[in-house]
């Protein structure tokens, strides 16, 4: 029953996770809305919840440094990745120079085409309170329920 309840509500985070990002107009290649997942398991009394995605997911919610590394190589293996990124955003910029600016300067967010918390306007203290709040009566419940357990058994 726990983990049903957990597992609904993950999945309405992850929808509002993917609205959230377009709302955004973060979306490019669309591969953050794929592989976002939640992952519910349960092993005994413990029920584990995570949402998974790809690591992009981090860099647009927290921007990212300049490289450790910084050679033209670099800038060269950058490029050529944001190549399909420029192509899927349908935006006129030159990813070798956009790659320069990374490996040296980083991304700081927010910046002007990301205002910033694509996970934490979702995911934070009112998403987790939420979650104890439908969980509350289900967690007294089975408490209740261990502790009448005891008392019968003896």
């Amino acid at each position: 029953m726990i983990a049903e309840k957990v597992k609904e509500y993950a999945d309405k985070a992850v929808k509002d996770l993917i609205d959230n990002y377009n709302k955004l107009g973060l979306r490019a290649s669309g591969r953050y809305a794929h592989e976002l997942k939640s992952v519910v398991t349960t092993s005994g009394t413990k029920t584990n919840l995570k949402i998974t995605g790809p690591i992009e997911a981090y860099f647009m919610e927290h921007g990212r440094g300049p490289n450790k590394v910084q050679s033209h190589q670099a800038v060269k293996n950058l490029g050529w990745y944001l190549q399909e990124w420029v192509k899927d955003k349908g935006i006129d910029v030159n990813p070798y120079a956009a790659a320069h600016k990374i490996v040296y300067e980083g991304i700081q967010v927010p910046n002007p085409h990301n205002p910033g918390g694509v996970i934490s306007d979702i995911i934070n203290d009112n998403w987790f309170a939420g979650l104890n709040d439908i969980l509350g009566l289900d967690v007294i419940t089975r408490i209740e329920s261990d502790v009448l357990k005891q008392f019968k058994s003896n």
